[in-house]
């Protein structure tokens, strides 16, 4: 049977539904219903829904899914709203709209975060099944970082890359390379330089590649680990925290030097360790 939803479940359902719809990127709204159970959903990111926007093609696809829903048109913003009466019926539409879409935003930034980690400017186009990675620099530049990180440090060696010929060549050594990665065909795509754009690398690859492709950047060293070291510790204590880095001289090699909150420094001394009780009195400085 159904799980029916209740008054007080249909708080919970509503903000595990308007997390999900944010982590996917949907904009939309979400409301409960007049007998304060049911939630009723308008999606207004139409590009991304598997349906018309008509009440026909939404009532299709929810009876092709198997989500016990209804759908109509609202009389004031003329949007498609599905009006959702169960548990289950809010946990299906999750599983089946949004979570393709959540899957592939997370990969996508992982990704990015650790292009980002050695200092590759790129951007990426997501879809439910693949991805596109966007590289873009003069003589292909950031591709040839790319290609060192992945063990190719000489890819571009005895190309003429101010030609569009040696720029040809260096896209197909790249797809070979990240092929051979990420063990199966990627695709890859070759925009020139004109008189106002730089020239553009576009890798074409699924998913399960993309997720391949990063865990082997993972591997490589990075050249500064500021960049790193700060996003990790924004997942792990919030924004706010600084990390600089000292360059090495002469008699000291390099430094780091992490400066945080005392709040922070206490919720990262939690978890290093769980079983003391530390609490710094005043902002924390760690070298």
């Amino acid at each position: 049977m159904p799980e029916q939803a209740t008054v007080g479940s249909a708080v919970a359902l509503k903000q595990q539904l308007e997390d999900a719809l944010r982590e996917a990127a949907f904009t939309s709204s979400v409301e409960s219903a007049d007998d304060g159970t049911a939630l009723k959903l308008a999606v207004y990111s139409s590009m991304y829904c598997p349906f018309e926007d008509t009440v026909e093609a939404a009532s299709d696809w929810l009876r092709e899914v198997g989500i016990d829903a209804t759908a109509a048109r609202d009389e004031e913003t003329f949007r498609i709203v599905l009006t959702l009466p169960t548990a289950d019926s809010v946990r299906t539409l999750i599983a089946t709209l949004l979570q393709p879409w959540i899957t592939a935003r997370t990969t996508a930034k992982h990704l990015d975060d650790v292009l980002s980690d050695h200092g590759l400017d790129a951007t990426i186009d997501v879809g439910t099944k693949a991805l596109s990675l966007h590289l873009a620099e003069d003589e292909l530049d950031s591709a040839v970082t790319l290609a060192r990180l992945l063990g190719a440090p000489d890819i571009e060696e005895d190309l003429p890359l101010h030609r569009r010929r040696g720029v040809r060549r260096l896209t197909e050594r790249i797809l070979w390379l990240i092929t051979g990665v990420v063990g199966s065909p990627v695709s890859a795509d070759i925009e020139p330089a004109c008189e106002h754009e730089v020239d553009r690398l576009t890798i074409g690859m699924s998913l399960e590649q993309a997720h391949r492709l990063t865990q082997r950047l993972l591997l490589a060293e990075v050249a500064d680990p500021t960049a790193r070291l700060q996003r990790l510790l924004g997942k792990t204590v919030g924004t706010g925290a600084h990390v600089a880095r000292t360059p090495k001289n002469t008699s000291q090699s390099d430094r780091l030097t992490i400066t945080l909150s005392p709040e922070q420094g206490r919720h990262l001394m939690h978890r290093l360790d769980p079983d003391r009780d530390a609490i710094p009195a005043r902002e924390l400085t760690t070298h």
